[in-house]
């Protein structure tokens, strides 16, 4: 009878500890992991290339304008079939308030058009945003293009966006106006 007892507080025991270990508070690695609050809708919640036909276009879905040269501007990546850019807009997650707007980009200089993740009063936006913009290829094509994104602050509880699946940077693009998802992000850790 004794030996049924102990088996009987063994395996009680053993379901207490096997639940505990499958308990989120006790899972460090889904702690130092957790998405910051605000942030939850970035990375891979939107497709981060458009192509048509033979247009080809890259959106990266994060960037962090922290001013250390690496992935500090928000930008799409052509292609040679596309002719121009109108209207790029960036707007906040409701579209009440824009942030950035260029009528017309010259393709040849996309870098000059691009959006440093400042508000026009100069402060530093950070979060979710939404993009649009119209897309006029060689074949005289106008396509338009919305989507989301995120600007990534540099902190130290950001660091989770280094390593995050469907996270793409603008350092990503390829030559073609494409992701190259194998390409590293370059983002090294920082904390201001």
């Amino acid at each position: 009878m004794k030996t049924k007892n102990t088996l009987a507080i063994k395996l009680v025991l053993l379901s207490i500890f096997a639940s505990l270990a499958n308990c989120e508070a006790q899972n460090s690695t889904e702690i130092l992991h957790a998405i910051p609050e605000g942030y939850e809708s970035c990375c891979g919640t939107q497709p981060v290339t458009f192509k048509s036909e033979k247009t080809s276009i890259y959106i990266p879905n994060v960037f962090t304008p922290n001013g250390d040269g690496i992935n500090d501007v928000f930008i799409p990546s052509v292609n040679s079939e596309v002719l121009t850019l109108v209207n790029f807009t960036v707007l906040t997650p409701g579209k009440d308030t824009v942030l950035h707007h260029v009528t017309f980009l010259d393709v040849r200089k996309l870098r000059e058009y691009a959006w440093d993740g400042k508000r026009r009063d100069g402060t530093l936006y950070s979060g979710a945003f939404r993009y649009g913009m119209e897309v006029l290829d060689q074949q005289r094509k106008m396509s338009i293009i919305e989507g989301e994104a995120c600007a990534i602050p540099c902190r130290k509880e950001m660091d989770v966006f280094r390593t995050k699946e469907g996270c793409y940077y603008p350092v990503q693009e390829d030559k073609n106006g494409d992701v190259d998802k194998a390409a590293l992000n370059l983002e090294k850790e920082c904390v201001q």
